[in-house]
């Protein structure tokens, strides 16, 4: 009965941490024509860890750093090497602005090494994932 204490402590921990992760699946409403924003987007949010990670319709799930800012919702960046039609890599910086409120984001991308003057953008709506 002693080992059996700890084990079930241990389980319910991970269950409570398990259940504070948030997966937002967002579609894109309005995007620019550049073709650097995303047509869907998913974010894993865990507000207690200040953690998060983000998925693109063409990327897989990335490291992103994560700020809860308050009535304004969450910010959440990410940085990711991308190809240019050009040839070439490029790397680049994401940006979500996610209002939990009404369920909106608006994404931003910005080009790490070089200062150009185009930044894409797009807006569009989320829902939660169970």
């Amino acid at each position: 009965m002693k080992r059996l204490l700890p084990i079930a402590v241990a389980a319910l921990l991970a269950q409570t941490a398990a259940a504070e992760t948030v997966t937002y699946h967002c579609k894109m409403t309005k995007q620019d024509a550049h073709g650097w924003i995303a047509p869907e987007y998913a974010f894993r949010i865990d507000p207690a860890a200040s953690s998060a990670m983000a998925a693109t319709s063409y990327q897989d799930w990335a490291k992103a750093k994560f700020k809860d800012r308050g009535a304004k919702g969450y910010r959440i960046i990410w940085n990711l090497d991308q190809k240019m039609v050009a040839g070439g890599n490029v790397r680049v910086r994401y940006q979500a602005n996610l209002k939990t409120t009404d369920n909106t984001v608006a994404v931003r991308m910005a080009f790490v090494q070089g200062n150009f003057a185009n930044k894409p953008f797009g807006v569009g709506t989320c829902s939660t994932v169970k």
